[in-house]
């Protein structure tokens, strides 16, 4: 890379991916809506008014079980969990419902970063989804028009999804 193009997001390329996954879910009673779920997203986003945490937008936001899905609840060895998260306050945990529907376990994302297409951390490998966080403003991550490289600005995609998805 030249000092020029380090400094600047035009330069790019597109790669292609497709992906298949085949995971296997325990067993589990269909779910439903904790009292702890309810207390925790209205917390976040309505008593503390937290923005998306990938685009910091307030349209449309959801919270996301980061570290454990509740389809895993009963297949997690929480010790394993306990050795990877001591600060998470183990003194009051009775039930997987204290940690996977917790403050300490959400993410507040906006609708297209929590289940867009291409963006949402349910449809896109990891490492791609968090990175969108950091891209500098300028970086084009996406085509909102097939074959057109300047096309999705952030914002743009956004505004786009809310519209087609509310």
């Amino acid at each position: 890379m030249t000092a020029t193009s380090a400094n600047t997001a035009t330069d790019r390329h597109e790669v292609k991916e497709s992906f298949t996954v085949d995971v296997w879910y325990p067993d589990h009673d269909p779910r439903t809506t904790s009292n702890t779920f309810n207390h925790t997203k209205r917390h976040l986003i309505d008593d503390e008014d937290t923005p998306c945490w990938i685009c910091g937008s307030k349209e449309n936001r959801e919270v996301h079980h980061f570290i454990v899905e509740w389809a895993y609840a009963d297949a997690i060895d929480w010790d394993k969990v306990k050795k990877d998260h001591p600060t998470f306050d183990w003194a009051g945990f009775k039930t997987a419902e204290d940690f996977v529907d917790s403050i300490y376990n959400m993410r507040v994302l906006c609708q297209l970063h929590h289940r867009g297409l291409n963006h949402g951390i349910h449809t896109i490998p990891y490492p791609i989804w968090q990175v969108q966080k950091y891209v500098k403003d300028d970086f084009k991550m996406y085509n909102l028009v097939r074959g057109n490289p300047d096309a999705g600005q952030l914002p743009d995609m956004i505004a786009s999804y809310n519209q087609k998805n509310t």
